[in-house]
C-alpha cells in the first residue's frame, strides 16, 4: 500500500468514524450547541488542511468538556492533526491518552495504528541510532497482535518488512566495519544476527557472502564452503553467490 493511499485511507476512515459518532453524542442543549459549533469549526479546518489550528481546537474541546462524549473523538482527532503536521510528540501524547482512557473504543485499532505511524515517520538514517525504528516495529507488532482482522494489519506487516531492512542495514554497516578492521568475531556475530533476526531482509545474501569472505580469510575453508552452499541453494542467481563462488571454487 503506497504512502499516498495510506494517508488518504487515514483521512477517510477518520471522517467516517467522526460521522458515525455524531449521532451518538448526547449533551445538554446549551452545551451541545457550543460543542457542535466548536467541533464543526475544527472539522472545517481539517478539510482545509489547517491541521495545527484544528488540533488546538480539538484540544480545547477536550479540555472544556472532558466528561462529554465529544472528548474522546476530539482527542483522537487532535492526534491525527498533530500527526499530519509532523508534530509527532504531540500526536503521541494525544494518542497515548486516548489508548489509556478508552481501551474499549470502536476506534482503538486506529489509535494504535496511528501511534505506530508516528514512530515510523521518525525513523532515522541507517548511519544514526535506530531507537525509533525499534519503537515503530514494536508498535506495528501491537497492531497485528491486538487487531489481526483490522484493515490496518496488512499495512503494518509491510511496514515491519521495511523496518527489518533498516535494522538489518545497521547491523551490516557495523559488521563491515568490524570485518575491514579484522575484528572477525564481532563481524561474524553481526552477520549472523542479520541471518537470524532479519532473514527476510534484502541483506541476507550479502551477509552470507561476507561470512564466506571471513572464513576464507581465516583459512576455515569448510565453513566458507558451507556458507557458499547456503547462498547457492537459496539465491542461485545472486551476484553475491557469484562472488562467493569465485572464492571457493578451487578449494578442495
Amino acid at each position: 500500500m503506497s504512502y499516498l493511499r495510506v494517508n488518504t485511507l487515514l483521512f477517510v476512515i477518520l471522517i467516517v468514524l467522526t460521522a458515525c459518532s455524531d449521532a451518538k453524542l448526547m449533551t445538554p442543549a446549551t452545551e451541545g450547541e457550543k460543542l457542535q459549533i466548536l467541533y464543526n469549526d475544527a472539522m472545517e479546518l481539517v478539510k482545509k488542511r489547517d491541521f495545527v489550528d484544528a488540533a488546538l481546537l480539538f484540544e480545547d474541546i477536550e479540555r472544556q468538556y472532558p466528561y462529554s462524549k465529544w472528548s474522546n473523538q476530539a482527542q483522537l482527532m487532535s492526534g491525527f492533526c498533530y500527526y499530519k503536521s509532523r508534530m509527532y510528540n504531540d500526536s503521541l501524547d494525544a494518542l497515548e491518552r486516548f489508548i489509556a482512557l478508552y481501551p474499549g473504543s470502536g476506534k482503538i485499532s486506529y489509535a494504535y495504528y496511528l501511534r505506530a505511524l508516528n514512530y515510523f515517520e521518525q525513523v532515522n538514517d541507517v548511519e544514526r541510532d535506530q531507537v525509533s525504528t525499534a519503537k515503530a516495529k514494536k508498535a506495528f507488532k501491537e497492531v497485528i497482535n491486538k487487531f489481526p482482522e483490522s484493515e490496518f494489519a496488512i499495512d503494518a506487516l509491510s511496514r515491519i518488512d521495511i523496518l527489518n531492512d533498516r535494522l538489518a542495514a545497521k547491523e551490516m554497516e557495523i559488521g563491515r566495519f568490524y570485518q575491514f578492521d579484522h575484528q572477525w568475531i564481532s563481524a561474524i556475530n553481526r552477520y549472523n544476527m542479520v541471518l537470524k533476526q532479519y532473514k527476510t531482509s534484502i541483506y541476507t545474501e550479502e551477509a552470507l557472502h561476507r561470512l564466506v569472505e571471513i572464513y576464507f580469510s581465516l583459512g576455515l575453508h569448510e565453513e566458507a564452503k558451507r556458507y557458499a552452499a547456503t547462498l547457492q541453494f537459496n539465491f542461485p542467481g545472486s551476484d553475491w553467490y557469484i562472488k562467493s563462488y569465485e572464492l571457493v571454487k578451487d578449494l578442495s
